[in-house]
């Protein structure tokens, strides 16, 4: 199994984690949407109970057939295996979603582009992504991300493909010093299991600390990107 496999299958079992970044992201679901990595479909089962209909994508073909069992039965989900450098024509979205697939991909800039020509004119792009480059390690590029990103270059990823950043907002302060120690200074490619397991049932509190702190950093961003030529 890969290691970002395996990250996938652990976040299937992390329900507080899955729980707390849809209540983040949930204010941007709205209409028919799009989303772009979809892996076994952790959040796309979110998406199917607030939007009006879902197109959920992933490059792998066989996360995409995992994802297209599970909502079978689902006639809101659709579900297609494509590359989203190169998505066929799908029509236009009110939301397109990318959780935690933007550092995965070389070209962001083009990427966001083409997908920006996809959007309504009201629509947004809903992006997490991780932050900060000095936390990146060991397990970032085991799970294959080019890099981390800041406030500033995403603004200036967002403005060179024509979108303007909506909200920017740090994310998750207390997991941060949990990945630089795994990553930077263990140089581990999966934090063991039982970390997780233990960082999940302790998310309420880590919860918490975002809404005292602000956070004035995080682990990710999360963040909401419209067209530039719409007021």
């Amino acid at each position: 199994m890969t290691a970002q496999a395996l990250w996938l299958e652990r976040l299937e079992e992390a329900a507080n984690f899955t729980r707390w970044v849809g209540d983040e992201i949930r204010p941007f679901i709205r209409g028919r949407v799009l989303e772009v990595g979809c892996g076994s479909g952790t959040y796309t089962q979110l998406f199917a109970q607030w939007a009006d209909a879902v197109v959920a994508v992933d490059i792998d073909p066989s996360f995409a057939a995992a994802t297209a069992r599970r909502f079978a039965n689902n006639p809101k989900v659709e579900v297609q295996q494509a590359d989203a450098q190169r998505l066929p024509n799908m029509g236009s979205f009110d939301t397109i979603v990318m959780l935690d697939v933007l550092e995965h991909i070389e070209d962001d800039v083009g990427t966001l582009a083409a997908l920006r020509g996809m959007l309504n004119e009201k629509g947004s792009i809903v992006l997490k992504i991780p932050a900060l480059p000095q936390l990146y390690g060991a397990l970032d590029a085991a799970i294959g991300h080019y890099r981390r990103y800041t406030r500033r270059s995403l603004a200036e990823t967002a403005a060179r493909a024509n979108l303007v950043l909506a909200e920017c907002r740090s994310f998750n302060l207390a997991a941060a010093p949990g990945w630089w120690l795994n990553g930077r200074i263990l140089r581990r490619t999966n934090p063991p299991e039982n970390q997780l397991r233990l960082y999940d049932r302790l998310v309420p509190a880590f919860r918490m600390v975002d809404r005292l702190t602000g956070p004035p950093f995080g682990t990710s961003l999360i963040a909401a990107a419209r067209r530039n030529d719409v007021d």
